[in-house]
């Protein structure tokens, strides 16, 4: 058995990692629920995504001046992934520009019936999320006009793809 101290501890370091990677947030999020009861495994699952932000030093996220100050949200989920009690976990991000602002990975708190069920909870929880933020724009006077664009699942993938020029 690991040291569950040691674990605890890369979790919260890999944890405060992520408010500047938001591609560590899921493997992350995934190893922080064995963080009571820690096994060898978790450990190396930790060391991996250590190992991984290594290979990446260059990368982050670049901000920039926009013409088009426009808030999107991009989300996806999956159904029942969580073997133990059949949860869904969802991911999305928040940009404005090409710039991301927000960003979260969770499991749900609910147990849905269906991947068109999970996409409704995940939509639901971004307009709420949306009109926040869209409030904190106004603050900083830089009220959006128009709606604020939710790309869901593999709709949310395709823009993606176009964006980074992949096919």
């Amino acid at each position: 058995m690991t040291d569950a101290t040691k674990l605890r501890s890369l979790i919260g370091g890999l944890i405060y990692l992520t408010h500047t990677r938001p591609d560590i947030a899921f493997s992350v999020g995934v190893i922080f629920r064995f963080m009571q009861h820690p096994s060898n495994n978790h450990f190396g699952a930790a060391k991996r995504v250590l190992r991984y932000i290594a290979g990446k030093m260059k990368y982050g996220i670049w901000y920039s001046k926009v013409s088009n100050f426009k808030l999107c949200r991009f989300m996806d989920s999956d159904w029942a992934s969580s073997l133990d009690d059949r949860r869904s976990v969802s991911a999305n991000m928040f940009t404005v520009g090409l710039g991301v602002i927000t960003w979260s990975s969770k499991k749900q708190a609910t147990t849905v019936l269906s991947s068109s069920e999970v996409e409704y909870v995940v939509a639901t929880s971004a307009a709420c999320q949306a009109i926040w933020l869209r409030r904190i724009l106004v603050e900083l006077q830089q009220e959006q006009e128009g709606a604020t664009e939710i790309f869901c699942g593999q709709q949310s993938n395709d823009i993606n793809d176009e964006e980074s020029n992949i096919s």
